[in-house]
């Protein structure tokens, strides 16, 4: 019998001194499989259900209700869920690999396999090149393990930047019109801005985009700045200008810290004239234009804002799944700015601002997504979306919106709500046991039992197998150049 990857590691089975899990392994997809007595956190309505029975067959949840109104056969397969909680798989819609551009294609797949392991079912790729193409057509027929991917053009910008640029420079309207159209013929997704864009460039890329059905995503410049997003429906990244929007007319800048901005050091005294009475008009213009935003809290506030500590980051999960040199490329832009940052009064209202605003979006309706913008600076893939569940939690949004911003909200963008997103009968069945309710305490998300993904169980030895495969891989993976550390 021919095995996928993804069944290859459910029936792969480790050393005995592992801990016990509930017995599962090597049913396929279109076997019944039962979680039993198990507390659903379905997201499609409030509150938790407890003591369900949900059934899987064929990658599809065929039926949910009390335990003790499901009769289940002796022949369906039982995931015991007593004390556990379901929820729906994870979507990280702001996550890069190292293999884009800093390590050899060949890793990708490890990669892949560290996000899925951490419950994280769909990620959203906003920079693309044909190897996610491919990644996405494989991982859909079954052939290669990971979360299902959704992928973003090269970037487009006004001119090439860091020492390897994926993306096409694009100067004048009509080479922004082209970008686009070639973007959308290749099949990626959505279209992704990012530096140095004329308002003419930016103006051309959101039309035609709007004539091919394609969305345009990313950051908003100084060209451009938010009101002109906010005009085009553009969903913004890392809340691209809002800090430059709070600025009153008379101040003596009008440049803040977005983007590149962020490492310009007279910048950073543009928060001396932050006026926080336009914060509510803005959320309210933003809910007004139906625009959404990936705030990125955990990689912006730790990195510019708090800091982490060399101390810190090798006692995280993330140290062991990068090879020395690599960790040397990923924290080198680290080092240069805390070789000298800005003053930690100046550092701390930053991270004030930023999260006053998240709170402030969410309490006027606007709708927010979860995204890590991995690997930068050594917070990885997978680890660090649920990092910024935990930062959307601390920003003042209830632990049930944190985890709304990466289930129901991504899946209603991404425009697949009817398929994922919510724990319901005939949605395909991309769900996460945890062993701990994560409406009581966010940092829950992290206490995985076991990943269902398309209706193919890993359960929590499974997914060990994968993670310390690949770290074994992953550690000993050379730097194919060196970039320049810049996140997109």
């Amino acid at each position: 019998m021919n095995l996928s990857p993804l069944q290859m590691a459910a029936r792969t089975t480790l050393p005995a001194d592992r801990p016990a899990v509930p017995p599962i392994s090597g049913r396929t997809a279109v076997d019944t499989i039962a979680f039993m007595n198990v507390n659903v956190v379905p997201l499609d309505r409030e509150g938790v259900l407890p003591d369900q029975s949900v059934l899987v067959h064929d990658g599809r949840i065929v039926g949910m209700g009390p335990a003790a109104d499901i009769p289940i056969s002796e022949s369906v397969t039982r995931i015991e869920g007593e004390g556990r909680y379901l929820i729906p798989g994870l979507f990280d819609m702001h996550s890069h690999l190292l293999s884009d551009d800093r390590i050899a294609d060949d890793h990708a797949g490890a990669e892949l396999a560290v996000i899925l392991a951490n419950g994280v079912t769909s990620i959203r790729i906003p920079i693309g090149k044909p190897e996610h193409l491919e990644y996405r057509k494989r991982i859909a027929a079954g052939e290669m393990i990971g979360p299902a991917l959704h992928v973003g053009s090269p970037q487009i910008a006004g001119r090439a930047f860091g020492s390897v640029f994926n993306g096409r420079e694009v100067e004048t309207a009509e080479q922004a019109r082209q970008a686009v159209r070639d973007f959308h013929a290749e099949g990626y997704d959505f279209i992704k801005l990012t530096f140095f864009i004329s308002e003419e460039v930016y103006a051309a890329a959101v039309e035609t985009a709007a004539e091919l059905g394609i969305r345009v995503v990313g950051h908003v410049g100084p060209q451009v700045r938010l009101a002109r997003a906010l005009v085009a429906g553009q969903q913004i990244e890392h809340l691209d200008q809002y800090l430059e929007a709070m600025l009153p007319e008379d101040a003596p800048t009008r440049n803040s810290l977005s983007g590149i901005g962020i490492w310009q050091r007279p910048n950073w005294e543009s928060l001396d004239y932050i006026d926080e009475a336009k914060i509510a008009d803005l959320a309210r213009a933003t809910v007004e234009a139906g625009v959404w935003n990936t705030p990125t809290l955990a990689f912006l506030n730790s990195s510019f804002g708090t800091g982490r500590s060399d101390r810190q980051i090798a006692e995280s999960p993330d140290y062991g799944f990068v090879s020395a040199e690599v960790r040397e490329e990923l924290l080198r832009g680290r080092d240069v700015y805390w070789s000298n940052p800005p003053p930690e009064e100046r550092r701390l209202r930053y991270v004030e601002l930023r999260n006053r605003l998240t709170r402030a979006l969410y309490d006027a309706g606007a709708k927010l997504m979860a995204g890590s913008d991995a690997p930068e600076w050594m917070l990885l893939y997978g680890f660090t979306l649920h990092r910024e569940l935990e930062s959307l939690v601390e920003a003042g949004l209830p632990p049930r919106a944190a985890l709304e911003a990466a289930t129901r909200n991504p899946a209603e963008w991404l425009g697949v709500l009817d398929e994922s997103g919510t724990i319901e009968v005939g949605k395909r069945a991309d769900l996460v046991l945890l062993s701990a309710n994560p409406l009581e305490k966010i940092s829950n998300t992290r206490r995985i039992e076991g990943v269902m993904l398309g209706g193919q169980w890993l359960s929590r030895i499974a997914l060990d197998f994968l993670l310390d495969r690949s770290a074994a891989e992953l550690s000993q993976a050379s730097l194919r150049d060196a970039p320049e550390s810049d996140s997109e």
